[in-house]
């Protein structure tokens, strides 16, 4: 039996970016919690892939995909538009999407680089919050996925840490303008090795190995989705009801 504590039986949530890594964690874990999740992102395929292994599995939650493009207040209205057509209804809103390739100094980052990672990481939310808030009732949560950088510098991206700076006083803000009927928090999760992130750092599987003693990790290993899900669970579930605008590390570290 599901602790109550813990039950999302018949709730409804949208998880942008959640086609792969992060996303795809997050997702999983609310349909476990009995969640009807709509999963998005701009891949079809890899979204489709989220939702269609949710629905095989032993889930109680059942999986939709939904194209979209957060970048779009368009497509996020159309987003939140889907799940209650879907569901009847809008309960969880998760502002997962986002990231940037480029590493550059501030001096030397191109002005087309610095406005896309803003629009993907910032306005983004900016978007979903709104879209989100025109079905949003009473008892609902959005969580914002923000990250490390945000508070501690990594040279080579400003424009990054600027953006996911911006989200966490975006989510203190609408706690207090959103509340009693919505409780927003936010998430900043540390090294996750997910594809995206290999990707962008040009290593493999087996350059990981050992890199928790690198980064000088308490808790001896590296992070994984299903754990950025389990914190997105708590803050989705009655367990956390007295708890809001909230910025929440998990890293494996102090």
């Amino acid at each position: 039996m599901t602790n109550p504590l813990f039950d999302l039986t018949g709730e409804v949530a949208v998880i942008t970016g959640a086609g792969r890594g992060i996303g795809e964690g997050m997702a999983k874990t609310l349909a476990d919690a009995g969640c009807n999740v709509v999963c998005a992102s701009r891949s079809m395929d890899q979204i489709s892939r989220v939702a269609d292994e949710i629905n095989a599995s032993n889930s109680s939650g059942r999986a939709i995909a939904h194209a979209t493009d957060v970048t779009s207040a368009k497509d996020m209205d159309a987003l939140a538009q889907r799940a209650v057509d879907e569901y009847g209804k809008l309960d969880i809103w998760v502002n997962n999407a986002g990231g940037s390739l480029v590493s550059a100094p501030l001096t030397e980052l191109d002005e087309a680089e610095w406005d896309k990672t803003l629009a993907t990481n910032l306005t983004s939310v900016f978007y979903g919050v709104r879209a989100a808030c025109k079905h949003l009732g009473e008892g609902s949560r959005i969580v914002n996925t923000s990250s490390l950088a945000a508070q501690d510098p990594f040279p080579g991206s400003s424009h990054y840490s600027a953006a996911k700076a911006g989200v966490l006083m975006l989510t203190k803000t609408l706690a207090h303008e959103l509340g009693p009927k919505t409780r927003v928090n936010a998430i900043l999760p540390g090294f996750v090795p997910t594809e995206t992130v290999k990707g962008a750092l040009n290593m493999k599987d087996e350059d990981f190995v050992g890199f928790a003693d690198t980064l000088g990790l308490p808790v001896g290993r590296l992070g994984t989705p299903q754990d950025i899900g389990a914190l997105t669970l708590y803050l989705c579930a009655p367990a956390s009801e007295w708890l809001t605008g909230q910025c929440i590390r998990i890293a494996g570290t102090p």
